[in-house]
């Protein structure tokens, strides 16, 4: 819904034009989804395997999980940067 929503508002008030502002802007797009890809691939996967998993491999997955959501993190304030400045470019 997310995605659909920008693209409408994308088509809408950029009207196909791609100068530096919507390059911007994709940027912002592309360190969304590799972050929702971080979390997919490390958060996700460490989290199914959490609940059966001995003291020791539970402590190995919360660090694989803690390095996923920083990971994730960071490519958000670079995205929540990139939408903030888009009208500087």
């Amino acid at each position: 819904m997310v995605f659909l929503t920008g693209l409408l508002l994308w088509y809408f008030f950029h009207e196909g034009a791609f100068g530096p502002m919507e390059i911007v802007l994709a940027l912002g797009i592309a360190m969304a989804l590799i972050a929702a890809g971080v979390q997919g691939a490390l958060v996700a996967s460490s989290s199914r395997r959490l609940a059966g998993a001995d003291a020791a491999t539970q402590t190995q997955l919360r660090a694989k999980m803690t390095k996923g959501e920083r990971l994730a993190g960071g490519l958000l304030v670079v995205t929540v940067l990139c939408m903030a400045t888009a009208r500087m470019f």
